[in-house]
């Protein structure tokens, strides 16, 4: 009995189809790339609506006067440098911005950003040397906690208005300005950007520069910004074009 004999695919046919998947994989591959950051991205966004409630429950607790924030975003979960307290975000994870690589252990800012603010590191054994200790169980942190109690290094008396004083700016007269108390000073008297006092929807109590390729350009407005208020927005590595941009005064 005669049987036919089967062809199979020659050489040409082969190269010809492997470029094919090929082409079609540099087509998809970026589509899926971009997909998976948009999902980072709104996991990201998720994260810091979520530290507003916590840090709105946080200064509810407090029977100061003024607005109270933690001096560590990281008491949110560890309630004290000590690791015992109240805490107020169930979830490590909710730490670390899911486009950081790290998982928090570089900081803040990443590592190619020039203007990294190092007193604000969170994590076990991050930060400088004098200022409030993370708890040894603390999670690594990706944000930037700009009402940290961590000491101030960009302040100066140069940066005092209207006759103030340092005392005006050092509320709880220690001799050291804290960002907690220049981001204060800030938000109600304004800086070179703004005249007067900062809208509370454009001044930000959290930062994530995770997502932008251009950490310290302004023109790539990828950085996001979790405004006191518990406004989103995003901006460039100067939070305050925006905000004088969208001042309501202007």
């Amino acid at each position: 009995m005669y049987h036919p004999r089967q062809r199979g695919f020659t050489l040409v046919e082969l190269l010809v189809v492997i470029a094919i998947v090929a082409v079609l994989a540099s087509l998809l591959l970026p589509v899926l790339a971009r997909s998976r950051e948009q999902a980072r991205k709104a996991t990201c966004t998720n994260n810091l609506s979520q530290f507003h409630k916590a840090l709105t429950l946080f200064d509810q607790n407090s029977e100061h006067l003024r607005e109270n924030y933690p001096d560590r975003l990281t008491y949110l979960a560890t309630g004290s440098e000590t690791g015992v307290g109240a805490k107020f975000v169930p979830e490590d994870r909710l730490f670390q911005c899911p486009s950081d690589e790290s998982r928090g252990s570089q900081g803040g800012k990443p590592p190619k950003a020039t203007n990294q603010f190092t007193e604000l590191d969170e994590g076990p054994g991050m930060g400088e040397a004098g200022d409030p200790k993370c708890a040894s169980n603390a999670p690594y942190c990706s944000y930037m906690y700009e009402f940290s109690g961590a000491e101030c290094s960009w302040w100066s008396s140069s940066m005092l208005k209207g006759g103030h004083t340092q005392d005006d700016v050092d509320y709880d007269q220690n001799g050291t300005v804290t960002w907690h108390e220049a981001k204060f000073y800030q938000l109600e008297n304004g800086d070179s950007f703004m005249l007067s006092n900062y809208p509370r929807t454009w001044f930000p109590i959290l930062r994530c520069f995770w997502h932008t390729k251009r950490p310290e350009s302004d023109l790539e407005q990828e950085v996001f910004n979790l405004a006191i208020d518990g406004n989103f927005f995003q901006s460039g590595a100067k939070w305050e074009v925006i905000a004088d941009a969208n001042n309501p005064n202007n």
